[in-house]
């Protein structure tokens, strides 16, 4: 096993080839103190930590670009754990504007580096509004995201920040966070009864219980009598035992038969192990939902995920499990991202010929008829082993919900989901006038 949830009570052992640390986090103890946790909870102690100043940044942000990925990585270390570890400070409310930084520097600087370096990346997202996902053709629900870090150390090769990420940067200030961002965000939308912690690329559980984020946001939806999700693909869930408000938390994980997570998901937990790590959590009564997503059409899909939704279902008792082929693609990036050769030839054929009929399609690249029948084989094999799982799509076009609705058993204007924000414990939708309708709709009603 890559992790375990019978191992000990510690973050995933990382191995940065780098490590940075914003000078102003040094003269903040609770950041400090934090920082110094989650470096104790490594793999190996670095052999080097580099305080970044005002005098340095440019040359940091520079350097940081050239790190990763390595030549090679330690023995037995997947190289996605290799990526350099940033520490700062998340700058919250204040200007985003990096003009008056710029102007003393020449040449061409990565701005992007630069913001994750100094905290500047977005804190809260109003995400999938009913206009939005109209003007997509995207069936999903609207919700509020929290998010304290940007980067991930699964490198899964269908995502960008897995793939191609140079860095992770570690938001330290999570108090403030929580008394400057997620308070008033549960405060101003009493409609929004589940909230996700899920941005930018990240998956923040891996860092836990050193980071210490989740026993502050449970304390804090605990309050206010809400819940909220972590959304994951890791198996390092054993700290959750230690959570005096673990009730108020929902595990949603994204799932991959063992294969083609050894392929795509070279950093990641198998899918075997990630459903045992949610038999984990429902024993400490936590809810647990499952989402397939992407589906990777893999040369031997039909047989990875046959096998795979049977091991899923009979280990553990999800409150809802939930498809979404592999999108938000063209054929160029599909091509560009996963090897070809590993995958479906159908499937692949059928993407090579729709690249224009798929183009700006947020659906793609495999078009419509591929997609649905990919669908109907996952949804009759989760039938074979749970008849009554609520089972969905997760952000797929109304005319694919129309077409397989009666298979699924849901309505798409209101129906259980993974982590919705309205989808509470107990296969229930905790649903309130002027929000009784998924983005199935155009707009509330």
């Amino acid at each position: 096993m890559r992790g375990g949830f019978l191992r000990k009570v510690m973050m995933i052992p990382l191995s940065p080839c780098a490590v940075y640390v914003l000078d102003r986090v040094l003269s903040d103890p609770a950041a400090s103190s934090r920082m110094e946790r989650i470096l104790a909870g490594l793999g190996s102690a670095p052999k080097k930590i580099t305080v970044i100043t005002a005098e340095n940044l440019p040359e940091v942000v520079a350097e940081i670009d050239t790190l990763w990925p390595p030549s090679s990585a330690p023995k037995g270390v997947p190289e996605s754990w290799t990526r350099p570890l940033v520490f700062t400070l998340m700058e919250m409310g204040r200007a985003d504007n990096i003009a008056h930084l710029l102007k003393r520097w020449p040449g061409d600087v990565n701005t992007a580096h630069l913001r994750r370096i100094l905290g500047i990346w977005t804190n809260a997202v109003d995400q999938h509004p009913h206009r939005l996902d109209w003007q997509n053709d995207c069936v999903c629900w609207p919700t509020y995201n929290f998010g304290t870090m940007s980067g991930c150390p699964h490198g899964c090769r269908y995502c960008s920040s897995g793939r191609e990420g140079k860095f992770i940067a570690v938001g330290l200030n999570i108090e403030e966070y929580m008394e400057r961002v997620v308070i008033p965000v549960i405060e101003t939308y009493p409609w929004n009864k589940v909230f996700r912690m899920i941005l930018d690329g990240a998956d923040l559980i891996t860092f836990e219980p050193e980071y210490g984020l989740h026993e502050l946001f449970a304390d804090i939806v605990a309050r206010y009598e809400r819940w909220g999700y972590f959304h994951t693909a890791s198996d390092n869930v054993e700290w959750l035992a230690h959570l005096r408000h673990r009730d108020r938390l929902i595990g949603v994980w994204t799932l991959t038969p063992d294969g083609i997570a050894r392929e795509f998901e070279p950093g990641a937990p198998t899918g075997l192990e990630r459903v045992r790590a949610a038999a984990r959590c429902a024993e400490m009564g936590i809810p647990v939902r499952f989402k397939l997503k992407p589906v990777i059409p893999a040369k031997n899909w039909q047989e990875e995920y046959r096998a795979f939704i049977r091991q899923a279902l009979t280990l553990a008792r999800p409150e809802s499990m939930g498809f979404a082929v592999y999108m938000w693609n063209s054929f160029e990036s599909l091509s560009a991202s996963l090897d070809l050769s590993l995958l479906d030839p159908d499937c692949v054929r059928a993407a090579r010929d729709a690249r224009e009929e798929m183009r700006g399609v947020k659906t793609g690249p495999f078009p419509h008829e591929c997609r649905k029948r990919i669908y109907r084989f996952l949804v009759s094999e989760a039938r074979r082993w749970d008849s009554e799982i609520p089972l969905y799509l997760s952000t797929e076009s109304r005319e694919m919900w129309d077409e397989l609705k009666e298979e699924l058993g849901q309505d798409p204007s209101a129906y259980i989901c993974g982590c919705s924000s309205v989808a509470v414990p107990g296969r229930r939708l905790a649903l309130c006038p002027g929000f009784r309708y998924s983005t199935y709709h155009p707009g509330p009603v």
